[in-house]
C-alpha cells in the first residue's frame, strides 16, 4: 500500500501582524530611549554636582590651616566680606639672647619647604606681663644663625631640638622680652574672591603672599565659586552669631564663617545653570586669650 505525503504550506506573517509588531517595537524602543536619556542626564548632573562639591573641599584645607593660626589681636590687617589680609605664623621659638644688632631665636621644627616658601615679613613677641603680642615688621630681616648665634643659645643653656634651627632676626627684640620669650615668624597673606583666570566668567579664590618689596604673583587656588562665596566675622562680643561686615576694630575678630559655595565648571545637558554646592563652615582663631 502506498502512502502519499501531503505537504502543507507554512503560513508567514500577515501585513497587519507585521505592522502591529513594528508599532510595539517602536513603543518599547521609545520608552527605552527615554529611560537611557533620563539616566544619562541624571548621571551628568551627579557628575557636575560632585565637581561643584570638590571646588568647596579643595580650598578648605589650605584656608583652614592658615586661618586657624591667626593671632587674634593683631593677626588680621585688612578685611572685607570677599578679601582678607592676615599675618600667618610659620615658625615659633624662644629668645636665646641678643647678638650684635639682632636677637637669636631657637625655633621648633618646621617643614623645610614651608619655611623656605613662607615669605618672611616680620616677627611677633609675647609680653609676659600683658599676654599680648607685639609685631615688628618692615624693615625686619631673618637669616639662619651663624656660629656666634649658636654660641648665644649654648651659653644660655637653651637646647635646640633635633631638626630645628637657630635664626637671627633684626631689629632686636626689646629688652623687656627676656630669656625664653615666645616669638613667632610670620608672613603676610591675602585671600580674595576675584574673577577667575582658570575659568573665565567665574569667581576664583586667590592667595597672594606679600613680601616687603611687594606681592608675589597671586596663586589661584581653586575655581569656580558662586557669587555668594564670602566670609562672615565672629567678634569678641558677638557670640556664636557672625556678622556680614568686619568690625571697626579688626582686633575684635575671633573667627570666620566661610561660605565656600562651589560651582561646576560646565552645565549638565538640558540644564540652564551650573550645578551648585553651598558649603558653610567656621574657623576660630587658636591664638587668643578671649
Amino acid at each position: 500500500m502506498r502512502h502519499s505525503n501531503i505537504s502543507r504550506a507554512r503560513r508567514g506573517f500577515t501585513l497587519i501582524e507585521l505592522l502591529v509588531g513594528i508599532v510595539i517595537f517602536a513603543i518599547v524602543g521609545a520608552l527605552f530611549t527615554k529611560l537611557v536619556t533620563v539616566q544619562g542626564k541624571f548621571y551628568d548632573r551627579q557628575g557636575m554636582g560632585n565637581a561643584a562639591r570638590n571646588v568647596s573641599r579643595a580650598s578648605l584645607n589650605r584656608v583652614v590651616s592658615d586661618f586657624r593660626m591667626i593671632e587674634a589681636t593683631g593677626g588680621v590687617i585688612a578685611a572685607t566680606s570677599t578679601s582678607l589680609t592676615i599675618r600667618v605664623p610659620f615658625a615659633i621659638g624662644v629668645v636665646c639672647g641678643n647678638n650684635g644688632a639682632g636677637t637669636v631665636l631657637s625655633l621648633l621644627p618646621v617643614d623645610s619647604t614651608t619655611f623656605a616658601n613662607a615669605g618672611f615679613f616680620g616677627y611677633a613677641w609675647r609680653n609676659f606681663q600683658t599676654g599680648a603680642y607685639s609685631y615688628v615688621q618692615n624693615p625686619a630681616t631673618e637669616w639662619n644663625g651663624i656660629a656666634s648665634d649658636i654660641a648665644v643659645c649654648t651659653a644660655r643653656q637653651i637646647t635646640t631640638v633635633p631638626n630645628a634651627r637657630i635664626v637671627h632676626i633684626e631689629p632686636a627684640v626689646p629688652p623687656v622680652a627676656g630669656l625664653g620669650t615666645p616669638v613667632f615668624l610670620y608672613s603676610n597673606v591675602t585671600y580674595a574672591f576675584q574673577p577667575s583666570t582658570a575659568v573665565p566668567g567665574m569667581v576664583g579664590l586667590y592667595r597672594t603672599t606679600i613680601m616687603p618689596n611687594g606681592p608675589r604673583p597671586s596663586e589661584e587656588l581653586v575655581a569656580p565659586f558662586a557669587n555668594t562665596a564670602s566670609w562672615k566675622f565672629f567678634t569678641v562680643n558677638g557670640g556664636s552669631v557672625p556678622q556680614t561686615n568686619p568690625p571697626a576694630a579688626l582686633s575684635d575678630i575671633r573667627g570666620l564663617e566661610l561660605h565656600l559655595d562651589g560651582l561646576s565648571e560646565n552645565r549638565a545637558p538640558g540644564m540652564v545653570s551650573n550645578e551648585s554646592a553651598p558649603f558653610i563652615t567656621a574657623v576660630f582663631f587658636k591664638n587668643r586669650t578671649n
